[in-house]
This record gives C-alpha cells, sequence and structure tokens, in this order.
C-alpha cells in the first residue's frame, strides 16, 4: 500500500508482547512501549517499541536491559515537536548507552557488561529504528503477505557472509565457525562501535506488523515460522510465537523476548493511526486515551470521587475528635495521690514510636532498587552473548583487486 492510500483509511496500532526464560537461571531481555497514554506526544512522536538482551551474567545482564530499555523510553519521551524522530531516536540511544557503560564501570568493567537494542517508531509518516547488537526488527506488509528483516545484525556472523559474497570464505566454514555469535556493537561501550539506523516512509497500513525480537526468538524460529505466526492479532501472535518456541524446546534455548506493533482495520480497544490532515494527523486510544466527552466525563468522575472521600476522612476525624473531648458520662479520673506521678497510659511510649519509624524505613529501602553487587563476578559469557570486536582477524580478508 503506498503511503497516499494510507492516508484514506483510519488504521488502528495495539501493541502485543511476551516473553520465555526458556533454560537460562533468569530473564536478562527488557522491552517497553511508549507513546500509548500520551495523545499530544503520539501526534509527533508516534509509537514506540524498544527491546533489549541483557548480557554479562548475574545481575548485571538484566540490570543493563532494563536500565537501556528505561532511560530509552525516558529520553525519546522527551522529544519535542520540532525534533525530528531519527533525530529523538539517535539521542535516545546515547543517552541509554552512557546509563549501561555507567553501570559497566562501576561494577564488573567496561566490555564485560552490555545489552543489545532494537527500537522502532511507528507514525503516520512512516517507521523508523536503530538498532545495536543482534536483536531483530521486521516488518511485515499485509498486502504482500511478505516479512522482512529491516534491521541489520552486528555480530560476526555478519562479517562472515560478507566475506562469503565476496568469495572469500564457503559457506559452509561461515556456517560452522565457532565465532559467528560474538557481537561486533552492543551497548556498554564508551562509544556505540556500530549503529544500525532506518526509516521506511510507508506507513503501516491494515494488517501490517512490526515484530522486535531477541535470539532467542529468531534463533530458533526461521522466518517464515515468524511470518504464518505475526498475521494474527498483536497479543495472540506474540503468545503463539512464544507457543511454538516452547513446542521446539531446544535444550539451550536462551530468553526469548518479543514486541509487536499491529495495524488493525477498526478494533474498540487500540490506537488510531492517523495521516497528516489540515491540523496534522494524530494517533489515539478509544480505551488507553480518551477523547473528548468521554475524557471529560473520566475526569469528572475522578473528582467527584476523590472529594466525597475527602469528606468522608473529615467527618471520620471529626467524629474521632469528638469523642475523644467527650468520652460519654463516665467520671472524671480522680487525680492520684502524688501530683508528680503521671499515669502510666500518658507516659509517651519511646520504643513503639522508634519501632514505627524503623519499620518505615525499612519500607522505604525495599521500595528502592538494590545496587549491583560489584565483588561478584560474571560466569561465562554464553556463546550467543560474546563479544568479538577483533574476531574479523580470524578470516583473512581478500587482497583489494586494483582497479
Amino acid at each position: 500500500m503506498t503511503a497516499s492510500a494510507a492516508t484514506k483509511n483510519k488504521v488502528f496500532l495495539t501493541p502485543g508482547n511476551a516473553q520465555w526464560i526458556g533454560t537460562r537461571g533468569e530473564q536478562q531481555d527488557a522491552f517497553g512501549f511508549h507513546g500509548f497514554d500520551d495523545l499530544e506526544f503520539s501526534t509527533h512522536g508516534g509509537m514506540l517499541a524498544v527491546l533489549a538482551d541483557g548480557m554479562g551474567g548475574l545481575q548485571n545482564g538484566r540490570a543493563a536491559a532494563q536500565t537501556a530499555v528505561a532511560i530509552l523510553r525516558q529520553a525519546y519521551a522527551e522529544k519535542a515537536p520540532e525534533e525530528s524522530i531519527p533525530d529523538a531516536l539517535q539521542r535516545a540511544l546515547e543517552a541509554a548507552n552512557a546509563a549501561v557503560y555507567q553501570l559497566a564501570i562501576t561494577s564488573d568493567g567496561e566490555g564485560q557488561v552490555g545489552t543489545t537494542l532494537v527500537a522502532a517508531v511507528a507514525h503516520h509518516e512512516g517507521i523508523y529504528w536503530v538498532a545495536a547488537g543482534d536483536s531483530r526488527l521486521y516488518g511485515y506488509r499485509a498486502d504482500t503477505d511478505n516479512l522482512s528483516l529491516l534491521s541489520q545484525e552486528h555480530n560476526y556472523a555478519a562479517i562472515l557472509q560478507a566475506r562469503v559474497a565476496q568469495g572469500a570464505v564457503d559457506q559452509a566454514d561461515a556456517d560452522e565457525n565457532p565465532e559467528r555469535d560474538a557481537l561486533t556493537s552492543f551497548l556498554g561501550l564508551e562509544d556505540i562501535p556500530l549503529i544500525d539506523s532506518g526509516t521506511d516512509l510507508v506507513p503501516l497500513s491494515m494488517g501490517d506488523r512490526l515484530l522486535l525480537c531477541s535470539d532467542g526468538v529468531h534463533g530458533s524460529l526461521d522466518a517464515e515460522d515468524l511470518r504464518q505466526l505475526i498475521r494474527q492479532p498483536a497479543q495472540q501472535a506474540a503468545e503463539a510465537i512464544v507457543s511454538s518456541l516452547k513446542a521446539v524446546a531446544k535444550p539451550t534455548q536462551d530468553n526469548a523476548t518479543l514486541a509487536i506493533l499491529a495495524a488493525e482495520a477498526s478494533p474498540p480497544d487500540q490506537i488510531e493511526l492517523q495521516s497528516p490532515g489540515p491540523q496534522h494527523g494524530a494517533m489515539t486510544s478509544p480505551r488507553q486515551e480518551m477523547t473528548g466527552t468521554r475524557q471529560f466525563a473520566s475526569r469528572l468522575s475522578k473528582l467527584i470521587i476523590g472529594i466525597g472521600l475527602a469528606l468522608v476522612l473529615v467527618l471520620i476525624g471529626i467524629a474521632i475528635g469528638m469523642s475523644l473531648r467527650n468520652p460519654g458520662k463516665q467520671e472524671p479520673a480522680k487525680p492520684p495521690e502524688d501530683a508528680t506521678q503521671m499515669p502510666e497510659s500518658s507516659v509517651p511510649n519511646s520504643e513503639a514510636g522508634a519501632s514505627m519509624r524503623d519499620s518505615g524505613a525499612l519500607e522505604a529501602a525495599d521500595a528502592q532498587p538494590q545496587p549491583v553487587d560489584s565483588q561478584i563476578r560474571p560466569p561465562a559469557v554464553p556463546p550467543s552473548k560474546t563479544t568479538n570486536m577483533e574476531a574479523e582477524k580470524s578470516v583473512p580478508a581478500p587482497e583489494p583487486e586494483d582497479e
């Protein structure tokens, strides 16, 4: 479908997601969305999906992925209307890398902690993405029933395939190279070695999909499997993909995570993707982002409920205060013989007060994120998350031909 044809039809955008820990000890993938609860932002910033696959072992891989997703979402949310989507994605990616790099140098050291990342934005003017590492972005077009890989992987396998295309390496040797899964770019270094970014100026049309996934997904299911499953509604497709992974049940199954942005015709609980009009197009959500009178009615009802609860609390407080001042027809207590001795019940209980304060301190402490233990060293990095910035040296490059 052409971009002009998309302006004639309303399209609704809905998210879907699913995760599976596989055979790993913990889930080190993370994902997130942004724009579904902010009408004004979605007009110029679209709908963001981001996914990260942590590396580093123990808690650091998980912390790296969660940090990258959180910071990228936060930085992208600061996008101003005049900033372009590609510029905002690049800025957000750099902010996420700086945060993961800080985590690395304060724990296991630079190069020992990191994460892959892929982020995509669906907007009425097109599709935009950035990526570093081997997490992938696929695009599905319903009119051609075609699933294509949009992002470019940053691992040694990509280098080997380039050598195969040049005739310098046999395909069989490239497939069997033990370093093929080594990453050549990821977040967690002072500078990201390689960044893939792209734009497709044809926006999502009815039935189209964006699929972000970690290598635990695309390493176990091929593109044809994903094409067959992605046609379903977003959440059903996400759950069906994980079910297929569980059916394959590889003995070394990595963490599997996927996030989907799906364009539908007219569902009641999704995001309306409008094309630009005289006032510039916007994306709306009948469920999460009520508009017009529904939004006003919702806010008014919440205000009324809040005022009612406040009045109830005030009345309860007044009743308690009056009961304490006038406890009924009881006779006043006689003063003690020793006027300097206070009744035991009126002596402040300092231990009880201390106990309450301690309890509050513990609750507050529990609410804070736990710091990464810098003294704990991670186990060996799994082959799927090893790094090899110089792995290229293991395969000789062909001599350049004279022009």
